[in-house]
């Protein structure tokens, strides 16, 4: 960025194809967001190259190339909208599409409140007309808007940041079964939202890609690298200055702690089958 003197994405490449369901996965400030802006034309790079076909982006209509995304971004802005123009935005109402979306998003309390056709317009909680929206409400508005698009591409920006456990579990129930005809990419740091859904996962540190592959082939990586060891709290303490600690399990005969890393503790049982993307995460980013 202008004023920066360090690259916020370096030595990165990816090639994504048509039904392919990718996670960017990062802690906040990897570059994941920045990723999304340059594929949308939001910022050109000011170095590489993207392409779509084989042709540099800049070489199309600038118009029509948007066209071809629907995005959703983490810091989504409510417009002074009724609830069916804020989904169909610009593109052409159609009610029945709207109905579809709003239903698929887990906006059908929200449309209780507001019917469509009249007046009443959406406001943050802190305006005193209209009808006040939660942030989880914000977000399942901003997916219903993508959905409602239906483009070839879906990008999806903390796709479920601010939804309870329950609207989590729904969202990423609906992503994974998006139309094999389209591209998804969705960026997170949430682990857990992209088990049951990613086709490919990209680990983004720093701007860098760290490692690349299947959910299945980045867990099969961490063999030998993911032990248990049952001790006292006070315990706990002494092994995080030395080890990554995950998970911390209450048993009948003491704690349960959770050690990932290249060398274990000589006392951890390595763990086999049940090793998951939380433990990928922690190995990289903890």
């Amino acid at each position: 960025y202008p004023g920066s003197e360090k690259n916020v994405l370096e030595n990165f490449s990816i090639r994504f194809n048509i039904g392919e369901r990718l996670a960017v996965v990062g802690r906040n400030g990897s570059g994941k967001t920045t990723f999304i802006k340059l594929l949308c034309r939001l910022y050109d790079p000011t170095e590489g190259r993207i392409l779509l076909n084989g042709i540099d982006i800049k070489k199309y209509d600038y118009k029509e190339y948007l066209s071809l995304f629907s995005v959703v971004f983490q810091d989504f802005q409510i417009p002074a909208f009724t609830l069916g123009q804020a989904v169909a935005a610009s593109q052409e109402y159609d009610g029945e599409h709207v109905n579809d979306a709003v239903k698929k998003a887990g906006l059908s309390s929200l449309a209780a409140r507001m019917p469509y056709g009249n007046e009443t317009y959406l406001t943050k909680e802190f305006d005193k007309t209209g009808v006040n929206i939660s942030g989880g409400e914000a977000q399942k508005l901003a997916i219903a808007r993508a959905l409602y698009h239906d483009t070839p591409f879906v990008i999806l920006d903390e796709p479920t940041a601010g939804l309870d456990p329950k609207e989590r579990i729904s969202i990423r129930n609906y992503i994974a079964e998006l139309s094999k005809d389209k591209i998804i990419l969705f960026a997170t740091h949430v682990v857990s939202d992209i088990e049951c859904i990613a086709d490919k996962v990209l680990l983004l540190k720093s701007g860098e890609i760290i490692a690349t592959g299947t959910p299945v082939e980045l867990i099969e990586s961490m063999a030998g690298k993911v032990g248990e060891i049952t001790c006292t709290l006070d315990e706990v303490g002494e092994l995080q200055k030395e080890y990554k600690i995950g998970n911390i399990r209450q048993r009948k005969n003491g704690l349960a702690l959770r050690v990932v890393g290249d060398e274990l503790p000589e006392e951890a049982v390595k763990v086999g089958d049940n090793i998951d993307l939380e433990d990928v995460y922690l190995y990289y980013f903890e």
